[in-house]
């Protein structure tokens, strides 16, 4: 495995203005790619323009650190990204260039490809600062609405989406939103994870709204904030929130609007550097009834990366009558079969205490389990997460992510599904673009990975790779023999997956090379638009055991 020395050197002797196809690459066997069943990819597949979003670790210039991209690409259907917009928030390509961390409104051209099974490459160039700089680009689509995507290259690594747009008119925002975002401080680049809901009137303006915030685990002071400001249609909008917390007193955005229930969030200041989405909420309707699906990423402070996810019941009053969680604790599983809670609501805001979840290890224990407490912000479809417990009492997690409502059971047995992983090994951050076809219980297809700028291309997830169901919309998946060569660092790939939609689940990896959460999207579906847009990057650690 190539140690992240072996990287920073690689990137430093690359340049700062060749971020893209510069070494860190394991040349793999080509695998031809072949058509989901029903659908069929081509370079006219992404005609259009799209709203684009990902985030990751950017080792530019030797340093590694968060970085995050928002905007919008016009494509034209024959392989040209003919002009987009792009804002990027990189405080080591900043510092690279002698420059400031936030980059606004870039202009951008770039090129890409698609193959019959949906998945894609490009690069992306704009110039900063007088240099040029170019990302590459890694994608599988579920449709020609729809897709994931990744940073591919070896300057850094990162996940997201692209969702097509066209545009939104100010008199469709009014209404609630719930947020969730997600980056580092600016006083010390600690993670900064943020979660929250506003009511928007006519003109944009929060006519009431709250916040939370966990400043490194620290949600101390920074709980069930008073939030005001603005939010403004455009391309992009704009959004100002505000409220009384010490370090974060009022944060600018620019807002990039998918739809009217959906729009992407990143930071334009230097107050701090984060990045998220905002969906349409219920408002002051409360903690939805049902079964919820859930995944969790952060980090155990014993030990390294950390992430869970598994399945709750609520009464939609005050209880979580039964559940289960599984957990990747920096590659030690582990699953906790019985789960329980309560939570009280106060308007758009939840308090949610779960109680016999794992939150982290003891080196050389067993893992924790106890009550962990999370501000919850309901929207249509969902609830954002965020963990307030400061690690109190057992607690060695600082954690977040996204629960889904729950409205089916089981995956298509003859389909094609785009993958994506995001997570972290004992390298730092990895990322994984795929595509795989179900055939009876058996999985075949191609991945890509983005192992913090080892860079693995058109490997196979077969021959052998299988899937099963469980109970409650769950299962389980094994592709225990993927083609790997040189330098990789997967020898097995395995996930719990937790059912959200006819259309798509979401993921956690279950064996011990990489702790890593992701979501599975039907190709030719129609996922519902959070399920769809799912991405969370709470803290990536840089270091894993």
């Amino acid at each position: 495995m190539r140690t992240r020395t072996t990287l920073l050197s690689l990137v430093i002797a690359c340049g700062a203005t060749a971020l893209a196809g510069c070494g860190g690459s394991d040349s793999q066997p080509y695998n031809p790619p072949v058509a989901p069943p029903g659908t069929a990819f081509s370079d006219a597949t992404l005609d259009g323009t799209y709203v684009v979003a990902f985030s990751g670790t950017d080792i530019s210039g030797g340093y590694e650190g968060f970085f995050a991209v928002a905007g919008i690409l016009t494509t034209n259907g024959a392989g040209e990204i003919t002009s987009g917009t792009l804002d990027l928030i990189d405080p080591g390509l900043g510092s690279a260039l002698g420059t400031g961390y936030t980059f606004s409104r870039l202009p951008v051209t770039g090129s890409y490809s698609v193959t019959a099974d949906g998945r894609g490459s490009g690069t992306i160039s704009m110039t900063i600062n007088g240099s040029p700089v170019t990302m590459g680009l890694d994608f599988a689509l579920a449709s020609a609405s729809h897709g994931l995507i990744s940073r591919f290259d070896s300057g850094g690594s990162g996940s997201g989406t692209l969702d097509a747009t066209s545009g939104v008119a100010q008199s469709a925002l009014t209404g609630s939103y719930a947020f969730g975002m997600d980056g580092v401080d600016a006083a010390a680049q600690n993670y900064l994870s943020t979660a929250g809901a506003v009511t928007l009137d006519a003109n944009g303006n929060i006519s009431s709204g709250v916040q939370d915030f966990s400043d490194d685990g620290n949600a101390a002071n920074l709980q069930a904030l008073s939030l005001q400001g603005n939010v403004t249609a455009g391309t992009p909008g704009t959004a100002q929130l505000t409220t009384n917390a010490a370090a974060f007193g009022t944060l600018h955005f620019d807002a990039w609007f998918i739809d009217p229930t959906h729009f992407k969030l990143i930071e334009t200041d230097s107050a701090a550097f984060l990045a998220g989405d905002a969906y349409v909420s219920t408002g002051d309707t409360g903690f939805p009834s049902g079964p919820l699906v859930f995944t969790l990423s952060g980090e155990d402070t014993e030990q390294g990366p950390f992430a869970s996810g598994g399945v709750l019941t609520s009464d939609g009053t005050s209880e979580i009558t039964g559940g289960l969680q599984d957990v990747n604790d920096e590659g030690d599983v582990a699953e906790s079969p019985n789960v329980t809670g309560s939570f009280t609501s106060n308007g758009p805001r939840t308090v949610l205490t779960l109680d016999g979840i794992y939150n982290g290890y003891l080196e050389g224990n067993a893992p924790l389990t106890g009550n962990y407490t999370f501000a919850a912000y309901p929207f249509d479809g969902g609830v954002v997460l965020l963990e307030i417990d400061d690690g109190a009492g057992t607690s060695l997690g600082i954690s977040g992510g996204d629960a889904f409502l729950q409205s089916a059971t089981s995956l298509n047995s003859d389909a094609g599904y785009a993958l994506n992983l995001s997570g972290a090994n004992s390298a730092g951050e990895t990322d994984m673009i795929a595509e795989f076809t179900t055939s009876g219980s058996a999985v075949s297809g191609i991945y890509d990975a983005n192992d913090l700028g080892l860079l693995v291309t058109d490997a196979s997830l077969g021959p052998n790779g299988a899937y099963s169901a469980g109970a409650s919309g769950t299962g389980s998946a094994q592709f225990p023999d993927l083609q790997i060569t040189g330098n990789s660092y997967i020898g097995a790939l395995d996930f719990t997956y937790y059912v959200v939609d006819d259309s798509a689940a979401i993921l956690l990896e279950t064996d011990s090379a990489q702790t890593a959460t992701g979501v599975l999207l039907l190709q030719g579906g129609s996922s519902s638009p959070g399920v769809t847009l799912f991405h969370t990057l709470r803290v990536k650690p840089a270091s894993f055991r």
